[in-house]
């Protein structure tokens, strides 16, 4: 049957990427700024449309995880500071001084390259992530070169576990760069001074420094992985497919590869044309949820690479119904707060009353996290905005 409708779309509700910049912003001290992450093409939103929402809302800066990525803001005429995050090759760092943007260094030979292109770089310091940077006590010096080759930009180190209910290690990587920080700020008193990520931002003023960079939060997710309402965040993404088709089968009757789910009665059955190609994962099947026209439909069977199939309820679902794998049905993609719910139990309606299923909810059925759900919406998925500013 044809619906008008697209197999599959990811709406985006800029409104509540604005929404949630101005609530990362809120409590940040006077002039401290707000980097915007929009890596990963916007953790599968889209880097440009948010860009451009966060940059509406106050962010002053963007993130980035590789060279490509900030020339992809640059060619869609953004002229915001930009900080390329990753590890550059000799060939990426051209690529971002073509851009304009800056980078992370953290060891001798990449500042030397960089200063030899002119590109700033942030001194990145390995305070307990256990990843790239230098060690604390490799800080100062790393620091001088970049000064003394006219390059120094600012210095940043990244939480490991901020999002985590024990403050321990928080802490302590938070007095490891407090006391870097304050010493090399003496020394360099324009040096942008940053290391909060999401969680951190959430947390309060004492890991806000001069900047923080959020990404998760900015996206409407909890960065713990619970509830994005109790922050006041506002989920931004909705994927949405519709009903292709309606069936009745039997008992004995199976859906799917593998047979894996068989009928035990006459039951009623929902198949969605989307499947893991989509993003929609293949461990779901037998598992997840779906919204078909706001109510609650198990999916049953394997997920195929384009289809999955559901059970409905007995005379509930036509061909063309709204078949939601995470947001909020009908028009409710942002606003609304949870009730009270107790993790991992989700809230079936937020406070307008509109059914909806959050990433966290999937992710924690995946034994994942919130980012990877929408991250992993691929692109044939159709990307659809909502609150967009209008044309100049």
């Amino acid at each position: 049957m044809l619906t008008g409708r697209q197999r599959a779309v990811a709406e985006v509700d800029l409104e509540a990427i604005r929404h949630n910049v101005r609530r990362l912003m809120r409590d940040l001290p006077e002039g401290a700024v707000h980097c915007a992450v929009v890596k990963a093409d916007g953790y599968g939103h889209g880097a440009v449309p948010v860009a451009r929402a966060a940059l509406e809302a106050g962010a002053t800066w963007l993130g980035v995880a590789t060279a490509a990525e900030a020339r992809e803001l640059r060619a869609a005429g953004l002229t915001a500071p930009v900080l390329v995050f990753g590890p550059l090759t000799g060939a990426d760092l051209a690529d971002a001084a073509e851009a304009g943007a800056e980078a992370v260094a953290w060891s001798v030979p990449f500042l030397r390259a960089a200063a030899r292109l002119g590109v700033r770089v942030h001194v990145k310091v390995d305070t307990g992530m256990g990843r790239l940077g230098v060690r604390p006590d490799e800080a100062a010096g790393l620091c001088a070169r970049a000064s003394e080759a006219g390059v120094l930009a600012g210095l940043m180190s990244h939480f490991a576990t901020a999002d985590e209910e024990d403050a321990a290690f928080f802490e302590l990587q938070l007095g490891r760069f407090t006391e870097l920080a304050a010493g090399l700020k003496r020394r360099y008193p324009g040096l942008l001074c940053h290391t909060a990520n999401s969680a951190a931002t959430l947390r309060g003023p004492r890991a806000h420094f001069d900047m923080v960079r959020t990404g998760i939060a900015m996206y409407g997710l909890a960065p713990a992985n619970d509830d994005p309402f109790k922050d006041g965040l506002r989920p931004a993404m909705k994927l949405v497919s519709h009903l292709a088709g309606v069936r009745e089968i039997g008992p004995g009757d199976s859906v799917g590869y593998g047979r894996t789910w068989i009928a035990d009665e006459d039951t009623r059955i929902g198949v969605v044309p989307v499947g893991y190609a989509d993003g929609v994962r293949r461990a779901l099947g037998n598992t997840g949820e779906v919204l078909v026209a706001g109510r609650r439909c198990p999916i049953v069977g394997r997920i195929s690479m384009d289809q999955m199939t559901v059970r409905l309820p007995g005379g509930w679902g036509r061909p063309g119904d709204e078949v939601v794998l995470f947001g909020a049905a009908g028009d409710g993609v942002a606003g609304g707060a949870s009730v009270a719910w107790t993790w991992p139990s989700a809230p079936r309606l937020d406070d307008r009353g509109t059914p909806r299923i959050l990433c966290e909810e999937v992710a924690a059925l995946l034994g994942t996290i919130n980012y990877e759900v929408t991250c992993d919406v691929a692109p044939r998925v159709v990307r659809r905005y909502r609150g967009e500013a209008p044309a100049a």
